[in-house]
């Protein structure tokens, strides 16, 4: 059992063990055993449909997400991503989310004390969620991390075409949403699009399903 974290006066011997504990849970993982991805959640709202790619190869249907180029921030490649994979131009969205991102200043100025461990109630760009595992796809061992970020377009709206890389067998198509169930491959992709579409509906959203 995680201890909690001392509080100011804790004697010397509680403050040890809990660091000990901390010690004892914290791993290190070099950069080149880490793997970052980046993509979206796209829904157009209106008519309750989710934008996700066919892949040819893998012969399954997945959200739209690929690896974040060097000094790219994760937003900008969930973006550049999602549009390379697709050939849409996605308008992400501010949401409140729940995260563990420090909440603006001006809304903690009480510099006393530590601001919550979880922020909500403020419109932004923060990710809804990641998924995490080992890449089967990478030559030595590898944790893989997705970070999922909200966005919107119109599913009638025509896609670019010739985004793609050569190598890639990839092709869009816009699925109602009640049938995320039945056509994702991923358990985790699908927590990922009902976190979204609870997290735009807390925003204000109005989502046909």
């Amino acid at each position: 059992m995680v201890r909690p974290e001392p509080r100011p006066g804790s004697d010397e011997s509680e403050l040890r063990l809990w660091l000990d504990e901390v010690d004892r849970s914290m791993v290190f993982r070099p950069a080149s055993a880490l793997g970052m991805s980046c993509g979206t959640v796209t829904i157009d709202p209106e008519r309750g449909r989710l934008l996700v790619i066919w892949n040819d190869r893998l012969k399954l249907f997945q959200l739209p997400k690929g690896r974040r180029n060097i000094n790219e921030t994760m937003f900008s490649a969930a973006l550049r991503e999602t549009y390379e994979e697709t050939g849409v131009q996605v308008k992400p969205v501010q949401l409140d989310v729940a995260t563990r991102a420090t909440p603006p200043r001006a809304h903690h100025s009480d510099t006393s004390m530590k601001p919550p461990n979880i922020t909500e109630g403020h419109l932004s760009h923060e990710f809804v969620g990641a998924c995490l595992y080992p890449d089967p796809q990478s030559e030595t061992e590898a944790l893989k991390v997705v970070y999922f970020f909200a966005a919107t377009a119109r599913c009638t709206d025509a896609g670019d075409i010739g985004t793609q890389e050569e190598w890639e067998k990839l092709n869009a198509r816009w699925i109602p949403l009640s049938e995320i169930w039945t056509t994702l491959r991923f358990k985790a992709e699908i927590q990922v699009v009902i976190k979204t579409v609870e997290d735009m509906r807390k925003s204000g959203y109005r989502i046909s399903v």
